[in-house]
């Protein structure tokens, strides 16, 4: 449903996005991820035709953008970082106008407008300015204007910004369900909300595509696929680092003079042979261990490992 190939985008001398490929299937949530400067949200505008590339071309729901941009724009929902709503409208005025623009007919806008009000749970405020709305309330606004007339691509730039932890867990549900009839491209830095509404990622660096696949996937390209997490009574990091199936250990300090110690195993190694050499290394040394188990890889340190690596896959 989303496709890049090989786009660039030069401003001046600077390359922003240099050859980046990726693509989104249907029926999937992917994660656009990436540290500051890595060019997502250039590479965002030229995927919602706001921004033509320089090289490269970009598909969206199997129309290119440059040589079929007004139907392949229609395509597409797009909700920027700041929703960009007009302060002196009601709600319901703002998502019934954008309705209208993006060409709903009139006999179907009312009800289009009613579904994506209650799909993204802003029924109750839609008499209310736009102008007089929290932050949460501007975002989920933003969203119902961005699918009002049923996007076959729903493109998000940091969408949960200011959102409450109950508006969070609500947006991720939303998100489940736009993904039954669009494929729904997500930038954020936050990798824990990658993690938990996402089911594939793209991540890219200083302009180029550095992994992209399944959580799974890329779990699997920057270490095992679990790891060893334990709690002992004094720092025991160093001598648990220089056991052979470990890649990294680090601690934290605990309540009550205990610490918790991670484990980055390298790839291949397995877990359980890992927690018995663990096991029998602490022993030795006279360390008391209260907990020793296995866990998954955590997102975050997959991609610092992969962004370290520095070789695009």
């Amino acid at each position: 449903m989303i496709e890049a190939l090989g786009i660039v985008k030069r401003f001046g001398r600077i390359v922003a996005v240099d050859r980046v490929s990726f693509h989104v299937p249907a029926g999937s949530v992917c994660g656009f991820l990436g540290p500051n400067g890595a060019g997502k949200s250039t590479t965002i505008r030229m995927v919602v035709g706001a921004v033509a590339p320089d090289e490269g071309a970009v598909r969206v729901a199997g129309m290119q953008m440059d040589a079929d941009a007004r139907e392949a724009r229609r395509a597409v929902g797009y909700l920027p970082e700041e929703s960009p709503l007009q302060p002196d409208l009601t709600v319901d005025e703002l998502v019934r106008l954008r309705a209208e623009l993006w060409g709903v007919p009139r006999r179907a806008r009312h009800a289009a407008v009613d579904r994506a009000l209650a799909r993204c749970d802003v029924t109750d405020v839609r008499r209310r300015l736009c102008g007089q709305l929290s932050k949460g309330y501007r975002q989920r606004v933003g969203m119902a204007a961005a699918i009002v007339h049923s996007p076959r691509v729903v493109v998000l730039d940091e969408p949960t910004s200011g959102l409450d932890p109950a508006q969070v867990r609500e947006f991720r549900s939303l998100l489940k369900a736009l993904s039954q009839d669009a494929a729904v491209l997500l930038s954020s830095h936050v990798l824990a909300e990658v993690e938990a509404s996402c089911d594939r990622a793209v991540l890219v660096d200083r302009g180029r595509t550095v992994a992209q696949g399944t959580l799974d996937e890329l779990c699997a390209l920057g270490a095992a696929s679990e790891a060893v997490e334990l709690e002992c009574d004094r720092d025991a990091s160093a001598a648990l680092g220089a056991l052979d199936a470990v890649e990294r250990a680090a601690a934290t300090a605990l309540a009550g003079g205990w610490w918790r110690i991670g484990l980055e195993l390298r790839r291949g190694a397995d877990a359980a042979e890992a927690c018995g050499a663990a096991g029998r290394a602490l022993r030795d040394a006279g360390v008391a261990v209260r907990r020793i188990e296995r866990t998954p890889v955590e997102l975050e340190s997959v991609f610092h490992r992969i962004l370290a690596a520095g070789a695009p896959r």
